[in-house]
């Protein structure tokens, strides 16, 4: 449960790091705090608790990037993170992300068209039920009886880069570019409850201190249906790991050393067979490494299955910090940390069962 906690921690700290760096006053403060500047909260407004903590949270990163993109477009990060100049806490260095708030009263409708590599459209609304995952080659359309609550929707778009060269980043923003999304009415986002400043942050607080203690399981917070919540893992999940898929679409395992050796930094391994994707729909596995604060700090840190050599029986030995000469060697600092992220397992269970056994039977230490 610790580890499930702490990768919850990590995602969110990366999504409020990566709205926090807007130039303007968005209303949203530090580690994600609401701000009294916020269009969505004031003080002695509606009273948070925890059957609304999850409702404000939304309301907090609706009217924000409406005031970052004007509503109904989307706004798109266009190239890579500069590693001398990162201002997003444990990145993801696998996709290049693009945001919006799109009203969807009168219908909306995304279209990806096909492509080779991964690329998904998350759509949720003020509930934080994510009403459809979109991938190349699909098109999907949601009206007012498919939203859960009010009538904007939040598209979070996630796309695959092939090289991290320029071509590369020529080709993603293309690919940025291409997805269409229409809806008839274009009303920005205004959210129709005013929440208090002081009790939202105050439960806030409560709930991510509930998920430093373990008391969250991922798995079940991110849900695509109201009939799925399970309380209080949906409020607990939702605040510390907002914009986070279901476990469906994408599964998150916090990797660090297995013993104090390979938590210092000294040559370790571990190895583990691939787990169980949907590759067919580029469904993939990667690994990025950070510093214990957070930050990538060498130059050789992430891999994933495109690029990773596999052994003869089709198993994965990741090495850290044993040179060259070994197979898939990556660089870690002391007291370094990782995610490994599943993007489209295949079932939810294949994928807790594949943590679970990691853990137990694959742990990351010290070689000769």
């Amino acid at each position: 449960m610790r580890k499930i906690a702490e990768v919850l921690s990590l995602l969110t700290l990366a999504f409020s790091a990566t709205v926090a760096c807007a130039e303007i006053d968005t209303g949203v403060g530090e580690k994600g705090i609401a701000l009294e500047s916020s269009p969505a909260f004031e003080k002695g407004g509606v009273r948070v608790d925890m059957f609304n903590v999850v409702r404000a949270e939304t309301a907090k990163y609706f009217a924000e990037e409406t005031i970052l993109s004007g509503g109904n477009a989307m706004r798109h990060e266009r190239s890579g993170i500069d590693l001398d100049n990162q201002t997003v806490i444990r990145s993801n260095f696998d996709l290049i992300y693009s945001y919006g708030v799109f009203d969807a009263s009168g219908g909306l409708t995304v279209r990806v068209p096909e492509y080779d590599l991964y690329q998904s459209v998350q759509i949720f609304d003020e509930n934080h039920i994510t009403l459809a995952a979109v991938y190349p080659g699909e098109e999907v359309t949601l009206g007012p009886d498919d939203i859960t609550y009010g009538e904007h929707l939040y598209l979070f778009m996630r796309t695959q880069r092939r090289t991290p060269d320029a071509a590369g980043t020529k080709e993603l923003n293309k690919r940025q570019d291409v997805v269409e999304i229409v809806n008839a009415s274009k009303i920005p986002y205004v959210s129709d409850v005013l929440y208090d400043v002081d009790s939202f942050n105050l439960v806030r607080q409560e709930m991510l201190n509930r998920v430093a203690a373990g008391e969250a399981r991922s798995e079940l917070g991110f849900v695509a249906d109201m009939n799925d919540i399970v309380f209080p893992h949906y409020q607990l999940v939702s605040i510390a790991g907002w914009a986070g898929q279901p476990a469906t679409e994408a599964f998150y395992i916090l990797l660090s050393g297995g013993d104090d050796a390979a938590r210092q930094g000294e040559c370790s391994a571990f190895t583990f067979a691939s787990p169980d994707l949907r590759y067919d729909r580029n469904g993939y596995w990667s690994i990025t490494l950070y510093s214990n604060e957070g930050w990538v700090a060498t130059d050789n840190f992430n891999t994933n299955s495109l690029k990773a050599k596999p052994n003869a029986d089709g198993t994965y030995t990741i090495h850290f910090n044993c040179g060259p000469e070994k197979v898939n060697n990556l660089e870690v600092v002391p007291n370094w940390n990782g995610l490994m992220r599943l993007y489209l397992p295949v079932t939810v269970d294949s994928a807790v069962a594949f943590r679970e056994d990691l853990y137990s039977n694959h742990p990351i230490t010290a070689v000769d």
